[in-house]
């Protein structure tokens, strides 16, 4: 919405033009519900033509110089920098984020994201091997071709913008796919990434941006033939549908799918740590992350401890606008996560946890009271499935073998997590633990680490120069030393 409050349209785009298309679907603000914008409701023949014009430019980009495509990259960030504030105010609207988190994540994390890849060197796209038997030879990584990029509803330009900045940087070209529940960030994006190509002279054709809010266009891009990788985050059971449909043409595949983090709290934790580190459960996108600390198993010891203050801390919560700087717990993206979020807590009661929900949630606005479930066992559905929403549940454990245990018995292998002041000890249990990543006494990432999933998960690693690995192919060269 612009600040005459008019409701903008957001199209497709193509080769940097704007697609007509049949119809457009209203964008409604998490929180207050209105109208703040109206996306193009693409199909089937917007994504083929939006794949075709990739396949078209796909040459011209691979051979543009990588000095012109970090210069892209650059410019682009710099675009949105100059439009940050208003980006921000986007976010929130966009996507129901607090303010703190659409400024640091929603906005901030992608600029920073293409900027780092614009200053990537020019060894992480190639490099030479050692001579050996008379032979020398070099390694190049080259392009796969067109990538299908499919963000999710929770950081729609955070996520994105870690799928597009390598693949361009490589030399693919991209057809973007934002989640229909919040695209006005992501359109933000393509517009400044095809204002700096056309700045540079760049072929149009590398950025493409396809809109729709039913299944059809995410899908036809997955299983598109021309699309040779598919990079997506979401739930796994639109990965499995992903994984399927990808087989056919042999696509690579980035999946960054769903997650059930287990915190694991030894008897030796310090548990002001881990209260500040659980409750962003409650308090980051409304619990709406893949890798937060959902279940917390803690030791007997420190059990009752740890649930009175954790009691404590959801009586401070504060519900409300997230415009507001007081409040700490903000909306869900649509009304179907909110119904998602209270059939699985309606589900933990009849299955005899005990639920407890803060108190104050405004009358209006997708919200899903911040939920703390206690009683719990690990075959619970809610200890199971990933909620997706600021729901925290917390289960006794006797000792680090069923504190694994439990951890491992999920399907998810995204994230886990261990508390303990015996650094020696936290890492023995962190050895165990059947997930892609474990972090010890914190909750951060690291990001210059491989980020991805084991199990249902996912399958492939960003973070990095990981995510390289999925968007080129390994070329050797080998050559006989002249004699």
């Amino acid at each position: 919405m612009t600040g005459s409050g008019t409701v903008r349209n957001y199209a497709c785009l193509v080769a940097g033009e704007r697609l007509t298309t049949k119809s457009a679907v209203p964008v409604l603000d998490p929180y207050t519900e209105p109208v703040i914008g109206e996306a193009a409701e693409g199909d089937r023949s917007t994504v083929d033509a939006a794949v075709a014009t990739a396949v078209a430019a796909q040459e011209e980009w691979a051979r543009t110089p990588l000095s012109t495509r970090r210069r892209v990259l650059d410019l682009a960030a710099d675009i949105l920098d100059e439009r940050r504030d208003e980006l921000v105010d986007l976010a929130i609207a966009d996507t129901g984020a607090r303010r703190p988190v659409a400024a640091e994540l929603q906005v901030g994390a992608p600029i920073t994201r293409l900027r780092a890849w614009a200053r990537q060197p020019d060894d992480v796209l190639g490099w030479a091997a050692a001579d050996r038997d008379g032979l020398g030879g070099r390694v190049t990584r080259t392009p796969v071709g067109v990538v299908g990029c499919i963000s999710p509803s929770n950081f729609p330009m955070h996520s994105i913008s870690g799928k597009v900045a390598p693949a361009l940087f490589a030399g693919n070209t991209v057809v973007m796919k934002p989640a229909p529940q919040d695209p006005l960030l992501v359109s933000a994006l393509a517009a400044a990434l095809n204002s700096a190509l056309a700045a540079e002279n760049a072929p149009a054709g590398a950025v493409n941006l396809v809109l729709g809010t039913g299944p059809e266009t995410g899908a036809a891009l997955a299983a598109h033939p021309d699309a040779r990788a598919i990079s997506f985050t979401g739930s796994t059971a639109v990965g499995t549908a992903i994984y399927r449909s990808g087989a056919e043409s042999m696509k690579r595949l980035l999946l960054e799918l769903g997650g059930k983090g287990a915190l694991i709290v030894r008897h030796d934790a310090d548990l002001d740590s881990v209260i500040a580190a659980v409750t962003r459960t409650w308090t980051i996108q409304a619990g709406q992350v893949c890798l937060t600390p959902a279940r917390i198993l803690a030791d007997r010891r420190i059990h009752d401890d740890l649930l009175a203050r954790l009691r404590a801390a959801l009586a401070e919560l504060v519900h409300g606008d997230p415009r507001d700087a007081t409040t700490t717990v903000g909306p869900l993206v649509s009304a179907d996560q909110q119904a998602r979020v209270t059939a699985l807590t309606d589900t933990a009661r009849r299955e005899g946890a005990t639920v407890e929900t803060a108190s104050g949630v405004p009358s209006h606005g997708w919200f899903h009271p911040a939920t703390l479930v206690s009683d719990c066992r690990p075959e619970q559905t809610v200890m199971q499935e990933d909620v997706f929403g600021p729901v925290l549940c917390v289960m006794p454990t006797s000792d680090d073998d069923e504190a694994v245990d439990a951890a491992n018995s999920t399907r998810y292998g995204l994230t886990d997590y261990v508390f303990s002041r015996n650094v020696h000890e936290a890492e023995a249990v962190a050895g165990r633990l059947d997930t892609a990543q474990v972090a010890i006494n914190t909750v951060r990432r690291h990001p210059d680490l491989p980020f991805g999933g084991n199990k249902a998960s996912g399958l492939g690693r960003s973070g990095g120069t990981y995510a390289l690995d999925s968007y080129t192919d390994l070329r050797a060269v080998v050559t006989a030393e002249s004699h």
